[in-house]
């Protein structure tokens, strides 16, 4: 499956493997029906118990010097109960959350469900064969995508996981654990698609695209764990005008929902706007970037003869959320920053890099000659 376009690969028919293909359902059910991923264990009584003896002990050595006349020796301590000695359950993280969590976005999961669905069916081709797997293998020449599938999957269960997150943010009644919510719920969702994948004879079932959901929903619940994390970096698809690509680089070939891979761009954005030092100054409007995409992978652009290239990015960009939202002396919307629209219209921008919002200067490597 892919995370985001339609692809074309050789019909090659492979026989099915009943025993993975249960080992794959049952590897996912297991990573969806996980309660307490994570959580603090609470202290036992056992280091209270061993201060006390101590205490106790330094007590006694006192009040033997103190006084020469023998005493009968203090009773020894009461042993303590099995159950003090056992550690306390984790609070964090309980079914009975991922139950409110889940009850609280189900609107946003009906949503989801249909829009893969509706993405499967028109771009992906799903049913029709018998369950089959690939090996495709990630960023070689050799591949078929050039590594962008990868990027796409990882991409893909991270935008839902992120946005499943925030959902839960604002609507459970108690939203700790959020993220690890909304990173098993994507994963998930995305594994379950990839299942899918495997009874297409187009895509087939691939163990790199599972990694690449599993990369995803690691970064999403990163970014929303570590204080600070998500004020400071974006992870955005550029959807590459024509004037950035070569003649005859269209969306003509395998035009649908999501974009084809030639013209697709992968960027990392370290905002300024996120830092204490650079919040009051103009560098708040500023982002350092990051990017890849690969090119000559495509029946396009292999029929037009380009070659195989890879390459990578660096550019500064200018932060749109800052400019429409933030705070500071220019006009903008940031007393609506707090509605709903609001929230949709930062969220994309912080899904999607805007076209000639940023600079770039590209290196090449692996360029290889059809």
């Amino acid at each position: 499956m892919h995370g985001m376009p339609a692809r074309r690969m050789s019909r090659v028919p492979l026989k099915p493997d009943v025993n993975r293909t249960v080992r794959s359902f049952a590897f996912i059910a297991c990573l969806s029906a996980m309660a307490d991923p994570f959580g603090a264990l609470g202290p036992t009584s056992a280091l209270a118990q061993a201060t006390e003896t101590l205490e106790a002990s330094r007590a006694r050595k006192a009040q033997k010097g103190r006084s020469s006349v023998p005493r009968t020796a203090p009773p020894p301590p009461a042993s303590t109960r099995d159950e003090d000695l056992a550690a306390a359950p984790p609070t964090f993280y309980s079914l009975s959350q991922l139950g409110d969590h889940l009850s609280s976005v189900r609107w946003e999961l009906a949503a989801v469900g249909a829009g893969l669905v509706a993405i499967g069916l028109r771009d992906w081709d799903w049913g029709g064969s018998e369950f089959q797997f690939i090996e495709e293998g990630w960023f070689a020449k050799n591949t078929p995508h050039g590594g962008m599938d990868k990027i796409g999957h990882s991409f893909s269960t991270y935008v839902i996981a992120d946005i499943l997150t925030d959902r839960i943010r604002a609507n459970a009644s108690n939203p700790a654990g959020a993220p690890i919510t909304g990173a098993l719920v994507a994963f998930g969702i995305m594994g379950l698609g990839e299942a899918v994948d495997g009874f297409t004879g187009k895509h087939r079932f691939s163990r790199e695209d599972i990694v690449a959901n599993g990369v995803g929903a690691a970064f999403a619940i990163l970014r929303n764990s570590i204080p600070g994390l998500r004020e400071k970096l974006d992870w955005r698809l550029m959807y590459t005008p024509a004037s950035f690509e070569r003649p005859g680089i269209t969306a003509s070939e395998e035009s649908g929902i999501l974009p084809p891979y030639q013209r697709q761009r992968y960027i990392m954005a370290l905002k300024g706007s996120g830092f204490e030092t650079l919040k009051n100054t103009p560098l708040r409007y500023a982002e350092l970037h990051a990017g890849f995409d690969a090119r000559g992978f495509e029946p396009d652009e292999r029929r037009l003869g380009y070659p195989i290239e890879r390459t990578f990015y660096v550019g500064v960009g200018l932060n749109l959320n800052e400019v429409l939202f933030g705070p500071g002396s220019v006009p903008n919307f940031r007393k609506y920053k707090d509605t709903l629209p609001a929230w949709a219209v930062q969220k994309t921008f912080e899904y999607l890099q805007v076209p000639y919002t940023a600079a770039y200067a590209g290196h090449r490597f692996s360029t290889i000659r059809r």
